[in-house]
């Protein structure tokens, strides 16, 4: 089985049930840094540049893409493909790294990963109740999808007319194992609750909505989801995903810069996906992510 079958096998499997940290570009550790994958769905008639890349995270999050030459991308595929490593949960060596804007950039030899000291992960079941979270999010110019949260809500977690969305399918190919949720109290404290209830009304349920203080059209999409991610973070008063949240969506209203010939993307045992324009609503991008 190659490295693309092993990894979106894992992703599929996954579905919304993983959990990891937050990010950030600032304080990059200079030792070593958890290792991540993300997991590419192309837009249906484009060519994608790459279906998978590497970036890394150090203990508080910070990290970003990893870069490496063409040697030591074939040695550490083979160790996650053979299962030695394991992303989102192992570490690589990254000292004598550079950085260049948000770009990790490996020093020239052997690739050196180390398994994760453990209790670093909150890890979670693919059965029983999991608590999603949409985030519509607004650029520093107003740029954002034209639906209204009300309507997100509908695409993504069902009401009305709306029969085949990420719920209804969720629990259908689970068998009834998996129920995808917009109700947060059973996760939350009560003081998480009050905060989540003046941002993610009854009129959107399971979705907020976030202003950043970017211009989408000029930044790439790791910087992007990093600021959401923060904005997300500050107004609920809680870190991603430690608070009532397994898996969190961002919806952008489109890439701009640099690789975008993508749909949606996801992180290996993550609790972040990613959509741009309207495949936030396709159900078979959903299930993918």
């Amino acid at each position: 089985m190659n490295l693309k079958v092993v990894l979106v096998s894992e992703l599929l499997a996954s579905a919304v049930a993983r959990s990891l940290r937050t990010r950030s570009h600032e304080g990059l550790p200079s030792d070593r840094c958890t290792l991540e994958g993300v997991v590419f769905l192309p837009i249906p008639g484009e060519d994608l540049e790459e279906d998978f890349k590497y970036e890394c995270a150090g203990s508080n999050g910070v990290g970003g893409p990893l870069i490496m030459n063409k040697e030591q991308r074939i040695s550490l595929d083979a160790m996650v493909g053979s299962g030695a490593v394991e992303l989102g949960v192992d570490q690589i060596d990254i000292y004598g790294a550079q950085k260049s804007g948000n770009k990790i950039i490996l020093p020239n030899g052997s690739i050196n990963t180390r398994k994760a000291d453990g209790g670093t992960r909150k890890l979670t079941s693919v059965t029983g109740k999991k608590p999603v979270l949409a985030v519509k999010v607004i650029d520093k110019n107003g740029l954002q999808r034209r639906e209204d949260l009300a309507t997100i809500s509908q695409e993504i977690f069902g009401g009305s007319d709306d029969v085949v969305n990420l719920k209804s399918q969720l629990f259908g190919c689970s068998f009834g194992a998996l129920e995808v949720t917009t109700d947060y109290s059973d996760f939350a404290t009560d003081l998480q609750m009050q905060k989540i209830k003046q941002y993610v009304t009854d009129a959107a349920p399971g979705v907020m909505e976030v202003t950043i203080d970017v211009d989408i059209t000029k930044t790439d999409m790791s910087t992007i989801h990093t600021a959401v991610t923060d904005k997300v973070q500050t107004l609920l008063e809680l870190s991603l995903p430690a608070g009532p949240f397994e898996h969190v969506m961002y919806v952008v209203e489109k890439c701009y810069v640099g690789f975008c010939s993508w749909a949606a993307f996801a992180f290996v045992n993550h609790w972040l996906t990613v959509y741009q324009e309207d495949n936030y609503n396709k159900p078979g991008v959903q299930l993918h992510e």
